[in-house]
């Protein structure tokens, strides 16, 4: 393996609080030497140089929640559109939502999903995909899955997808068994019952379009109920997509009582809200859905104090005859690798993130948040990289995604921060151009 010297490059690596113009050389797939002295790392004769000219290397992307659609929709995204999709937006690593056909609650099965990219040419197979194991059997919501043999293949937590597990006692032995197992429950937290059959989020907009409300208690209620079970059986408990400001104060108390609990959310929830459900868009039917003003602005705060520790593109590709349906009935989802970046460097151009919380909520807390040995840029870690150029724009277009699926939210949008390239184990799997 040929090895890689990044010359004048802006070093940020959130794990050691580093931001430093210096050089970063890679051996073996792994950073073997990091300088803040130009020009004092001597390559090996053949290694690749990389001028940055002052650019950004952080470290390569964790995406923390990804329908990958395969086995079973791969008319929704195959695992090559996946992957090319994931390297253009600076990803390194994905983790993969359970809700396959067939579910991912057989041990061999969950092997295969992270071997999906085996097929793959070179060099998009390094990609390095993991995946959750189903907390329910068939994620019925109701019979708990065989959590240890899905551990025991590789699953790195336990979640029933897009879907709340809304039986409480089988919450609480999901919870009370992945305490054991020392593995994250992951939620989707949103009570069927007050969620059902609606389509955006409930409010005096959804009353002026005509729109069946989602309220923001349908998140507050679970997340409420699960701290009370996790106060009993212990654990890791982690909320997905996080949207409304109450939602976010329980994580925050519970966080101060000193439990274990964490929790992400999503671009959409930091930059738009339920305005922009103004025309029947399906592009902006979400789940769960944008929410009002006031709870964008709390993910904010979540996101500058800390309470909300990552963020995931939330990637969920959906078909064009999927989304062309009218509001209520097209599918929820969106496509999300390709802007994740971007839209979260958003927040530190405009001044409410510093440049180390944006890469560490998308990079290293991830990671840590599942126990990955990824997202930091130090002495024999695994050299899975991404160089961007911080100020370059771009509008974003969903035809030009790699990804099959071109339906965004940010349709149009103007933004500022491309990948020039994604490395995985020093191998490179996209370059700018």
């Amino acid at each position: 393996m040929t090895a890689t010297l990044f010359q004048h490059v802006q070093i940020i690596d959130p794990a050691s609080n580093t931001n430093m113009v210096g050089e970063c050389l890679v051996e073996q797939g792994r950073i073997s030497q990091l300088s803040d002295q130009l020009g004092s790392i001597k390559a090996p004769k053949d290694a690749t140089i990389i001028n940055g000219n002052g650019k950004a290397l952080i470290p390569g992307l964790v995406d923390m929640r990804v329908q990958s659609c395969h086995p079973g929709a791969i008319h929704k995204e195959t695992p090559l559109t996946l992957a090319r999709a994931a390297a253009r937006g600076g990803i390194t690593s994905i983790v993969c939502l359970p809700n396959t056909n067939p579910v991912l609650d057989d041990p061999e099965m969950l092997k295969s999903q992270c071997q999906m990219l085996s097929g793959l040419s070179e060099p998009l197979k390094a990609l390095k995909v993991y995946a959750y194991g189903a907390a329910t059997s068939g994620l019925d919501g109701e019979s708990m899955a065989e959590l240890g043999l899905l551990t025991d293949a590789g699953a790195v937590g336990f979640t029933n997808a897009t879907h709340a597990i809304s039986n409480s006692l089988t919450m609480r032995r999901v919870l009370s068994y992945a305490a054991m197992l020392g593995q994250p429950v992951i939620q989707h937290a949103e009570d069927p019952i007050l969620a059902a059959n609606g389509e955006m989020h409930e409010g005096e907009h959804s009353m002026r379009l005509g729109l069946r409300g989602i309220p923001d208690a349908a998140e507050e209620i679970i997340i409420a109920r699960d701290l009370s079970l996790l106060q009993m059986t212990g654990g890791h408990y982690h909320v997905a997509h996080i949207s409304t400001a109450k939602g976010i104060a329980l994580i925050r108390g519970a966080k101060a009582e000193g439990l274990k609990v964490t929790c992400d959310t999503a671009p959409p929830y930091a930059l738009l809200n339920d305005i922009a459900v103004r025309d029947y868009d399906s592009r902006y039917r979400l789940s769960p859905p944008l929410r009002h003003e006031d709870d964008r602005l709390a993910v904010l705060d979540g996101l500058a104090d800390g309470t909300i520790d990552a963020v995931a593109s939330d990637h969920s590709p959906q078909d064009r005859d999927a989304k062309s349906l009218p509001f209520g009935l097209a599918e929820v989802g969106y496509s999300g690798l390709e802007t994740l970046l971007a839209l979260m460097l958003s927040l530190y151009h405009g001044g409410t993130l510093s440049l180390m919380q944006v890469v560490a909520l998308i990079s290293y807390h991830p990671a840590q948040i599942l126990g990955l040995n990824v997202g930091q840029i130090r002495l024999d870690a695994p050299a899975d990289l991404t160089l961007l150029d911080l100020n370059k724009s771009w509008q974003i277009r969903g035809e030009n995604f790699a990804s099959l699926s071109g339906t965004t939210p940010f349709e149009g949008t103007p933004v500022q921060g491309t990948v020039l390239g994604t490395w995985v184990d020093g191998i490179q799997i996209y370059e700018a151009g």
